[in-house]
């Protein structure tokens, strides 16, 4: 069995590689006049776009471009037309508020279409989120918190014979969470040097899949608990996922949001903090010493755990979703799931009030822990309006590190930092 997984995981990694090595035949370039790709609201922005074919800058050739506000649609369309040096200009006005501006430009070329987006940013740091906190927030996080204290454990631990190694024994467990007969799922990395380690609960991005390990972060030292948020084995067969992907757990970010008891998010958030619970019985974890870690989905329950539980001394959190879930509703940007595009959808108002309760940016406003971010402007999942309008709430030790042109992916830069500074606060 572990020659299969290896041989998957090797054509996988093949077929990763190939796609990230491979280039559009023309690229198009939008470049802004500012290398930092940020202007002063209200500033014009100067751009210089070109089309390279095999290297080259391609002369005389039409460039469609268009802009308008960060995942809404475009104010303006134009073209313009490349000169004998291969380039073309056009400006874009200034925001009147903080935000962002998407700047698509776009080359047709016998018959197929190239294209690429430049997010410039307006005052990033001052944008504010239209979410506000529900008076009763503390109080209802509180309460659900006590509640679920109240359930025990009951913890399952299976060692992984196939997947443990000479320095790092691993486990899968299973541990009862929110209410009896639910139950968090997840991979636990233990390595097996000597005395109590920092413990990272490492949280998933929005999917229904497999784990495995040993947590590369468990080679640095770690003890790493790798859960899913669904209340499902982490260890079955791919195909079982798949099916509850496009039937039982499809759209599940909509599930239950009528209510704020209801909504699908509350068990997964309580499983979080269960999960810092399990971490703190084991003998092998200092839980003085335990960190949250996540991107997108992972990255706003990295948020959410480390707002909730003060046992968590730091986190890591890379473009988080659930920022300004209700953005699009106050005719601005959302962040992912990009709920609440249509403002006749049924039962709207009532929804918009959950949200507040769910909002990445309602748990921003009250984090203790210090935390590394990180993500870049030409995100279109987690998009730089709804990232910056949590991160600019945070009151506690923070630092944010931007890769402006990725998308929704990290530099190697990026998380060799994170790593770095997560070692700084817990090793």
């Amino acid at each position: 069995m572990k020659q299969i997984f290896t041989a998957l995981f090797f054509l996988i990694s093949l077929i990763a590689s190939a796609q990230s090595s491979s280039h559009q035949y023309i690229t198009v370039v939008a470049e802004p006049d500012h290398a930092d790709w940020t202007y002063r609201v209200g500033e014009k922005a100067s751009f210089t776009a070109y089309a390279i074919k095999e290297n080259a800058r391609m002369r005389d050739v039409e460039i469609s471009y268009s802009y308008g506000p960060d995942k809404l649609d475009a104010t303006f369309n134009g073209t313009v037309k490349t000169d004998k040096n291969g380039v073309a200009h056009f400006t874009v006005p200034g925001m009147k508020a903080p935000g962002f501006t998407s700047v698509r430009v776009k080359v047709n070329y016998e018959g197929n279409d190239y294209s690429s987006m430049t997010n410039i940013a307006f005052d990033p740091y001052g944008i504010k989120p239209t979410t506000t906190m529900p008076d009763d927030f503390n109080e209802f996080w509180d309460k659900a918190m006590e509640t679920a204290s109240q359930v025990p454990m009951d913890v399952t631990v299976r060692r992984n014979e196939t997947e443990s190694t000479s320095t790092i024994d691993v486990y899968y467990v299973r541990i009862q969470s929110y209410r009896k007969g639910n139950y968090v799922y997840g991979v636990l990395s233990v390595p097996k040097a000597p005395g109590r380690k920092p413990a990272i609960l490492r949280l998933p991005g929005a999917a229904v899949r497999t784990f495995h390990g040993p947590s590369d972060l468990a080679k640095e030292g770690f003890v790493v608990l790798e859960i899913g948020v669904h209340g499902i084995p982490v260890d079955q067969d791919p195909e079982i996922y798949r099916q509850l992907e496009t039937g039982a757990l499809a759209g599940y970010t909509q599930q239950g949001i009528d209510n704020r008891d209801t909504y699908y998010y509350k068990r997964s958030i309580l499983g979080c903090v269960r999960a810092i619970d399990y971490l703190c019985t084991l003998d092998d974890v200092d839980p003085s010493r335990i960190a949250t870690y996540g991107g997108s989905q992972g990255g706003m329950l990295s948020i959410m755990t480390a707002s909730l539980d003060k046992r968590v001394k730091c986190l890591f959190a890379y473009f988080p979703a659930f920022c300004e879930l209700g953005g699009y509703y106050y005719g601005r940007a959302g962040g992912w799931p990009h709920m609440f595009r249509n403002p006749n959808e049924p039962n709207i108002k009532a929804r918009l009030e959950v949200s507040r309760y769910y909002d990445t940016v309602n748990f921003a406003r009250r984090l203790k822990a210090p935390g590394f971010y990180a993500w870049g402007f030409n995100d279109p999942a987690c998009c730089p309006t709804s990232t910056f309008s949590a991160y600019n709430v945070i009151t506690a030790p923070k630092q944010l590190h931007v890769a402006r042109d990725t998308g929704h992916w990290l530099y190697p830069w990026q998380t060799s930092m994170a790593l770095k500074w997560l070692k700084e606060q817990l090793l």
